[in-house]
């Protein structure tokens, strides 16, 4: 069995994710612009409190807990 041909050479998978340019890390945290409409800011507020509910029940609560302190991993 021979390789294989040219059209499948050319089909390869991205190494970058399409999104990658659509998304950055700051001081104030990770940003991300996405197609639609924007949240509201009481839409905003309950996934922000998700996130922190889930981080918290999370087994990576702990280690942040343990290498940051409390105070810092709320920050965090």
């Amino acid at each position: 069995m021979q390789g294989r041909n040219k059209k499948q050479k050319d089909i390869r998978p991205q190494t970058q994710s399409p999104l990658s340019s659509f998304s950055w890390m700051e001081d104030d945290g990770f940003h991300c612009i996405m197609p639609g409409v924007a949240p509201s800011p009481d839409e905003l507020e309950r996934m922000t409190k998700e996130y922190q509910k889930q981080i918290r029940s999370s087994p990576m609560w702990d280690e942040m807990v343990r290498r940051f302190g409390k105070e810092k991993a709320e920050y965090l």
